[in-house]
Formats: C-alpha cells, structure tokens, sequence
C-alpha cells in the first residue's frame, strides 16, 4: 500500500501532482500547470496547458500571455485529470479569480490553498473553508506578529487626513493587481466620491476588473 500522499511531491519548480503529471503554481513552463492566481511568484506564461479560473486567465493573459491551451474551471466545478485525480478550484479570497485548489486521489483530499484572505474583499469571492486531510497553505503572514487592522478603520484614517489636507495629495502605494483595486473599491464603500488618481501601469488591471 502507497505511503499517505505519495502521489504529491514538493519541488523547488512547485508541487508536482504526479498520477496527473501535472504541477501547481509551478515556476518554469510546464506541459500541464494548475494556478492558483495571477501574481507573478504563482502565475508565469509559457505553458502547454493552463488550468484555472476563467478570471485568472484573463488576469495572465494581460500579464505574461497564455497560449492556446487553457482550461477555464469555474468555482465548484471539478474537472478529471489522468490517474485518477479530481480536481476542484475553491475561492480563496486573495485577488480576483484566485482559488484554493482541492485534489482528491486514492481516497485522500489534499487542499492547496495559494495566497488566501478570509476577510471580506469587495473585489473578490470570499474564502470558502473546505474540509480535507492535508491543508498546504501559504504562510506570509502567518507570525503572531502579524496584526491587520480592520480596513473600515485604515480607510477612515485615511479619509480623515484627505479632509484635514484640502489642497494636498494622498499618495497610496498598493501592488497593481488585486492591491490597488481593493483600495478604490473600499475607498468607494467609505464615502469617498472625487477621483482617484491612478499610475498608468495599473490602468489595464483596473479595466479588467472592472
């Protein structure tokens, strides 16, 4: 009898699923790749087949191009790959179109979460707790140390320092893709009606989201 979860293997190009022969998130061009989402340390083009949510793929074909061979799976839909393995992207609350990925194989269910959020974000499915034997997640925040406060809160400060500051800027740094978009959609949800001045590098990005 196989060892529990032999059919995984981690490797430094990403987790090889190997009944499928195909890899998650992996980091150089592979013949069958499974994404999270499209941030570039899980996102890269080039490819044979790409296997994600349809908002991912538009995401990556803005970023890094796609090829032809794409896969859209949408939330809750289960697709069957080789040997056996059964795989279904769950929303992970991270950016637009990301997912934990459920893999289920030889009895087990293993879930690979990326990037994941349980907050609520405006501009993106909440994240879905979804019950399985081995949870392989991303840990950047992870430290006890880590603190977030509420973004209603955060948002407010920053409101109340545009008001007291009339005739200045408030300059926002915010990572283009799945960052910046939630600052406008909260700074929306928070009162704010004037203009939100934009760098041109995340024009495109806000379009597709829109």
């Amino acid at each position: 009898m196989a060892a529990p979860f032999s059919w995984l293997r981690p490797d430094p190009a990403g987790i090889y699923i190997a009944p499928a022969d195909c890899w998650i998130d992996p980091a150089r061009p592979v013949d069958t790749a499974l994404i999270t989402h499209g941030h570039a340390d899980h996102a890269r083009g080039g490819h044979g087949r790409t296997i994600t949510t349809p908002a991912t793929l538009a995401i990556m074909a803005v970023r890094y191009g796609t090829g032809a061979g794409v896969v859209p799976v949408e939330y809750g839909e289960s697709l069957n790959l080789a040997g056996g393995v059964r795989v279904t992207f769950v929303p992970a609350g991270h950016v637009l179109g990301s997912a934990q990925i459920l893999l289920e194989h030889a009895g087990e269910h293993v879930i690979v979460t990326g990037d994941y959020k349980r907050r609520p974000d405006p501009t993106c499915a909440p994240f879905v707790v979804t019950p399985c034997d081995l949870f392989i997640t991303e840990a950047t925040s992870g430290l006890p140390v880590f603190r977030h406060p509420p973004i209603e809160d955060e948002i407010a400060r920053l409101l109340a320092v545009r008001e007291a500051n009339p005739g200045r800027c408030v300059l926002v740094g915010a990572y283009a893709l799945g960052k910046a978009q939630r600052v406008i959609a909260e700074l929306r949800r928070g009162g704010w009606t004037g203009p939100v001045w934009l760098h041109g590098a995340m024009e495109r990005m806000c379009r597709l989201y829109e």
